[in-house]
Order: structure tokens, then C-alpha cells, then sequence
């Protein structure tokens, strides 16, 4: 028992991090649960999906598919060419992942106002990047092939997961720009 207790005690930072972390990603995971439960009751799709799903629309029309059309239902929304469509699902809203980002802002930093400002630009950064990569998947989509099935199953995870890390990296920056000691 006394090595328990000094092993806490030398790793009392640790302890706080993984403590506030895993508090903060159950009590917002457990948050975005209860939205999703309330928009499946109101017979809605939720809103992070359809404003994703949007977004990945015109990202491929910038990317130069003149003809992609955007529609949604409860379960998802459907965005590209006929016969071509791409199904953006509630798990492609990159929600879940911005969560985990949120949770290691908090985890590290605390429970302050540079921390509910990094989770905003994270969130914000999280949703670009997945923007980007849904526009680009449904640009790809029309190529198909083997390229398409390529980027999906690689590049793409690769993405989206590298606004993660870049957020990752970018936090101490942030948190002298922000005034932090």
C-alpha cells in the first residue's frame, strides 16, 4: 500500500490528466448520446451530420462536380452524382473524434477559458479538415477504380486523423499565444 501511495504521489500530474480527460470524454460523449437520442425521436437527422454533409457538397462542387446534388433523410444524407452517391452517416461527422480532442484540451490544460477556446477551434479545425476529405472523397467517387477504394481505406483515415495530431502539436503554441505560463 505505501508504494501505491508514492507512485501516486510522483505521478500526481498524471493522474489529474487521465482523471479530467476521461471525466470530460464520458460526460460529452454521454451529452452527444442524448442529442442524438433527441434528434432520432424528433424523426430529425442531427444537425453536425446535415451542416457536414452540406459543406462536403459545395467542397465538391469546388473540386468541379458541376452536377453533384445533396439530399438528406433520418438516416444519413446522400451527396454527389446519380448513381455515384456518397452516404454521410452520423459516424462521418467527425463529432466523435473533436470529442476525444476536447477531452486531452481539458485533460492537460484544466477546466478554463483557453481550454473551452482550444475545444471550439478544434472542433471548428476537426470539421474542416472532414469537410475537405467527404468534398474530396465524393470528387474521387466519380473516377472510381481502384484510386478511390485507395483513398478511402488510407488516405483519408490518415486525414482526418492528422487534424488530431496537428492540433496536438499546435496546443503548446497555442497556449503561450493565449498568455499561458
Amino acid at each position: 500500500m505505501h508504494h501505491w501511495k508514492n507512485w501516486a504521489v510522483t505521478n500526481r500530474p498524471f493522474l489529474f490528466f487521465i482523471a479530467r480527460f476521461l471525466i470530460t470524454f464520458f460526460a460529452l460523449s454521454f451529452m452527444y448520446s442524448l442529442y442524438l437520442v433527441y434528434s432520432e425521436r424528433q424523426g430529425d437527422l442531427d444537425l453536425v451530420t446535415y451542416w457536414i454533409s452540406r459543406g462536403s457538397h459545395e467542397m465538391a462542387r469546388f473540386l468541379g462536380v458541376a452536377d453533384c446534388e445533396w439530399s438528406c433523410f433520418i438516416d444519413g444524407c446522400y451527396v454527389g452524382r446519380p448513381g455515384r452517391m456518397v452516404n454521410i452517416l452520423e459516424g462521418c461527422n467527425g463529432l466523435r473524434l473533436a470529442i476525444v480532442y476536447a477531452a486531452y484540451v481539458i485533460g492537460i490544460g484544466g477546466w478554463n477559458w483557453r481550454s473551452l477556446l482550444q475545444m471550439t477551434v478544434g472542433l471548428v479545425v476537426v470539421q474542416i479538415f472532414n469537410i475537405i476529405r467527404i468534398g474530396s472523397l465524393i470528387a474521387l467517387r466519380d473516377y472510381g477504380g481502384d484510386i478511390y477504394f485507395y483513398f478511402i481505406k488510407y488516405v483519408f483515415g490518415v486525414w482526418i486523423y492528422g487534424s488530431i495530431i496537428v492540433l496536438w502539436v499546435l496546443k503548446p503554441r497555442i497556449d503561450r499565444w493565449l498568455g499561458a505560463k
